[in-house]
């Protein structure tokens, strides 16, 4: 589990690509989250879900989490892990 400290900084979805919402998951979304990470701009950005209608659900986003960046220590601390398994069965 993470806290985290805000303010974190929100992108509002008319920045996305047109494309973001599409499944699978468009090339024009790891382009742009790559251009986020390697530009420095934030230690975490808020970007709206493409899974979850902000209009049915405005307060639902998902957080991208950059730990290369300088501030990224004093934005983001671990106060719990958790071990997760991902084995598929069958």
């Amino acid at each position: 589990m993470l806290e985290i400290q805000p303010p974190i900084p929100e992108l509002d979805a008319t920045l996305l690509p047109a494309d973001w919402r599409n499944r699978p998951h468009p090339r024009s979304t790891q382009e742009f989250g790559t251009a986020w990470a390697k530009r420095m701009i934030s230690p975490l950005l808020r970007i709206p879900s493409c899974r979850i209608p902000l209009s049915s659900y405005p307060s639902e986003h998902n957080v991208l989490i950059n730990p290369l960046h300088a501030d990224f220590h004093s934005a983001v601390k671990v106060v719990e892990e958790w071990d997760v398994s991902f084995e598929v069965n069958g």
